[in-house]
Order: C-alpha cells, then structure tokens, then sequence
C-alpha cells in the first residue's frame, strides 16, 4: 500500500487550505488565505513552504518587531520522506529549515486522499491542556 501511496504523492501540489481545529470544535485559519507549495519527487526528496500572505514588509534596516512578523507569517522546509508500510503516515526528515528546531527531525503527517486532493494533517500541543489539530488540503498544480 505505501508504494500505491507514495505514487500518488510525486509532483507539485499548490494549498487549497491551512485550518486548525480545538477540541472543543473551534476551528481557525492560521495563516487566514494561506498560499504554498509542497514537492514530493521520486527520489524521496520533498520541500514545503506555507506563507501568510498578508505579511508586512520588512524595510531596509527593519526594526526586530517586523523581522519576527515576517518569520512567524512563514513555513519552509525541506528534506527527504518515506511513507508508512499502511499508507497512513508519510515522515518528512527535516534536512534544513527555517525555525532551525526542525532540522534533524521528523515531521510526521498523516494522508488522507480525497479525489485529486492530498489532505495532510497533524496534532499541535497548544499548550498542557490542549492539542490542537491543523490540517493543510492540498491540490496539484
């Protein structure tokens, strides 16, 4: 099954949606109309970038404030991935990132498909009380 699902990952597939969901059912948007990219190539290699398109520029000689804005209103990594034996995880091993936390380690991502859409989705620890999940819709580009 992994090898079935690791076919239908290979190729550029552009965000639909960025949401998050609370236990108690509140459901949120993050990055508000989230734009991104995710590449998964047959050689096991992939990157992602997520990006709140709303984000302030940062001026020349910017003020630490909108640097910080700027890398919060950012996701971007990339390395190599595996799908589980059961099709239901992929793992993206972190080679390089831009919160230097991640490199070195996986991010695991559970897969669902839903007709021509990849539906990618993970828990969050928000804080000791609550997970929250986010799951990011994908489509091909």
């Amino acid at each position: 099954m992994s090898d079935d699902v690791r076919t239908r990952l290979i190729g550029t597939w552009r965000l639909v949606s960025y949401e998050t969901e609370s236990p108690d059912g509140r459901k949120g948007q993050p990055y508000a109309a989230a734009v991104g990219r995710l590449v998964y190539d047959d050689h096991g290699n992939m990157s992602g970038q997520v990006m709140r398109p709303d984000r302030a520029r940062v001026e020349r000689g910017g003020y630490a404030q909108q640097v910080r804005a700027a890398y919060i209103g950012y996701i971007a990594y990339f390395g190599t991935y595996e799908v589980a034996d059961d099709g239901k995880t992929v793992v993206h091993h972190v080679e390089g990132a831009l919160n230097p936390a991640w490199v070195g380690g996986p991010l695991v991502r559970a897969i669902e498909f839903d007709g021509d859409r990849l539906i990618l989705s993970l828990q969050v620890q928000k804080n000791e009380d609550e997970i929250v999940t986010h799951t990011l819709t994908w489509t091909r580009c």
